[in-house]
C-alpha cells in the first residue's frame, strides 16, 4: 500500500519519525528545493509518505497541491488538536467523521471504513473536526465553537477536501493536546512561525512580560509530547490494521460537500 500521512509541524511528527527510518526528500523530481518538508519510509510492506504542511488552511492547500494524490491508496490527516468537548481527555485519540471549516464554507467527510477501523482500535468518534483559520487559545473561544464540533485544528477540512477531489479515501485522526477548559499558555501565533519554529526573541519577550506563564508553557510542552507519543502508538497499530483489511473492503467514495 502507498499511504500519504500529513502533519502540520515537525513537533507532531517527531516521535513517530524516531521509530521508523523516514528519509527526508529536500528536492523534487526537477531538482528544485521543496517548499514543504517531505519524508518517505517503509512500515512493513507499506510505502509511507509524510508531508509537513505547515499550520493553517493556506499552507495546507499549497502543500497538498505538491503531492500526486492519485498515486496513493489512502490519506491520513493527523497531528494534535484542541478539545471543544469537555468529555475529551489529554492524549485521547479521536477520529473525525467529518471536518468543517469554522466559517461553514467547506464540509468534507472521512471515509467510513477508515473511521470504522480507527474506532475498532480504540479511537473515540467525533462528529465534526472544526478547522479554524487561527489558533483557538482560550477556554472562552473554545466554548464559542463547541456547538460546531468536538475538536478544533487548522488543516483537516482542506486536506480531506483535496483528497476527495481525487476520490482518494481519507481520514482525520488526531490526539488531544489541550482540553476544553484549558487556555494555551502563550500566544503561539506571536512566538512561532507557520512551520512551528519558535521565535526566540518573541518568546523571551512574552515570558518577560508574563513570567508566571513559564511553568504553564513547560507543562503544555510535556502534555503535547505525551499526546504525540500516544498518536505514534496509535499510528503503529492503525496502518497494519488497514493493510490487513484492505483487500476485502468496499471503499465508499464520498463526494465533497461545500456550503454555498
Amino acid at each position: 500500500m502507498r499511504i500519504l500521512v500529513t502533519f502540520a509541524v515537525d513537533a507532531e511528527f517527531a516521535q513517530w519519525r524516531s521509530r521508523h527510518p523516514f528519509v527526508p526528500y529536500e528536492f523534487d523530481e526537477s531538482g528544485q528545493r521543496r517548499n514543504f518538508d517531505l519524508f518517505r519510509g517503509n512500515i512493513g510492506a507499506n510505502e509511507v509518505t509524510v508531508l509537513l504542511t505547515g499550520m493553517g488552511g493556506e499552507n495546507a492547500k499549497r502543500a497538498i497541491g505538491t503531492i500526486p494524490l492519485q498515486l496513493h491508496d489512502f490519506c491520513l490527516c493527523t497531528g494534535l488538536a484542541g478539545a471543544l468537548d469537555s468529555n475529551l481527555k489529554l492524549g485521547e485519540i479521536v477520529v473525525g467523521q467529518r471536518a468543517e471549516s469554522a466559517d461553514n464554507t467547506q464540509k468534507t467527510e472521512s471515509d467510513p471504513e477508515l473511521v470504522r477501523i480507527a474506532i475498532a482500535l480504540g479511537a473515540r468518534a467525533v462528529n465534526v473536526f472544526v478547522t479554524s483559520d487561527s489558533i483557538v487559545a482560550t477556554e472562552e473561544e473554545k466554548e464559542l465553537l463547541s456547538s460546531s464540533g468536538g475538536v478544533v485544528e487548522m488543516e483537516t477540512s482542506h486536506i480531506l477536501s483535496a483528497a476527495r477531489q481525487f476520490r482518494l479515501p481519507a481520514v482525520a485522526i488526531r490526539a488531544i493536546s489541550d482540553v476544553a477548559n484549558e487556555d494555551l499558555p502563550v500566544d503561539f501565533e506571536r512566538i512561532a512561525d507557520s512551520r512551528g519554529h519558535v521565535k526566540v526573541g518573541a518568546l523571551l519577550k512574552e515570558l518577560a512580560l508574563h513570567p508566571h506563564r513559564l511553568p504553564l508553557l513547560v507543562r503544555f510542552g510535556r502534555q503535547s509530547r505525551a499526546a504525540a507519543g500516544e498518536l505514534a502508538d496509535f499510528l503503529d497499530r492503525y496502518i497494519p490494521a488497514v493493510e490487513k483489511q484492505w483487500r476485502g473492503l468496499n471503499w465508499t467514495k464520498v463526494e465533497e460537500v461545500s456550503a454555498t
